[in-house]
């Protein structure tokens, strides 16, 4: 099922971070994409745990995706599409138009599932990650 996070939700998309990312958010940024009225954080929940979950801001008419986690053991089942098909659906009932996101480009799976869902690169900065690791700049329009 895919839904609005809640502020119960905190914990386990604060494992989840741990488990998925490198250099995971803090409760307390969590926490603020849950009850920030500008902020926005959709959850993938499976046998009753959270498998997943999307988290962005907003700002007039533009959204910044900040990250994307699945758990593996939920992973290649369409979570994360449809992840970012409920984020889009959300954003576009506040106002907005456009969605940004930022991936390293050897992050090829993020790459591909992002092209599938519409996204398209504008840009890149070189070395952005480290020594061969740029940081591609996507974007969605979704009026």
């Amino acid at each position: 099922m895919i839904r609005i996070a809640r502020e119960e939700d905190v914990d386990n998309i604060v494992a989840l971070e741990a488990e998925c990312m490198p250099h995971p958010w803090v409760r307390d940024d969590i926490r603020s994409l849950i009850t920030d009225d500008k902020k926005i954080a959709v959850a993938a929940e499976e046998d009753g745990l959270i498998a997943g979950y999307v988290g962005a801001s907003f700002v007039l008419d533009e959204a910044e995706i900040g990250n994307i986690c699945v758990s593996s053991a939920y992973r290649r089942r369409g979570i994360a599409a449809a992840l970012l098909r409920e984020l889009e659906k959300e954003l576009r009932s506040q106002g907005v138009t456009v969605i940004f996101l930022e991936v390293e480009n050897t992050n090829t799976g993020a790459i591909a599932l992002y092209e599938r869902e519409g996204f398209a690169m504008y840009n890149k900065r070189k070395d952005y990650y480290g020594q061969g690791k740029d940081a591609l700049l996507y974007r969605k329009d979704i009026a």
